[in-house]
């Protein structure tokens, strides 16, 4: 927590954003409190969405080292038969 200076010169903890918002529902003061719990749960779900977003790249670039097999033999060959399709393409066109 943060700190900060009160009216008497003291040095105290800052309230936490809950805190906050608790004391603006105690004092009545719910304008104020409407803003500061949307500001709570944006707050959340951003960083919920940043986890999930983390754990999704790690998740991809983590497992697409092991599962990418090259078969180079394969290759050749659909490289071949695109060549060919596109040679039969050529004499059917000229």
């Amino acid at each position: 927590m943060s700190e900060i200076e009160n009216s008497e010169g003291e040095v105290v903890e800052a309230p936490s954003a809950v805190n906050e918002l608790i004391n603006q529902i105690t004092s009545g003061d719910l304008t104020n409190a409407e803003g500061s719990f949307k500001s709570i749960v944006q707050d959340k779900m951003a960083d919920a969405l940043e986890a999930q977003r983390i754990a999704t790249a790690q998740a991809i670039f983590n497992d697409a080292d092991d599962d990418v097999e090259i078969d180079e033999e394969d290759e050749v060959e659909e490289s071949e038969e695109i060549i060919s399709e596109l040679d039969d393409d050529e004499v059917e066109t000229a």
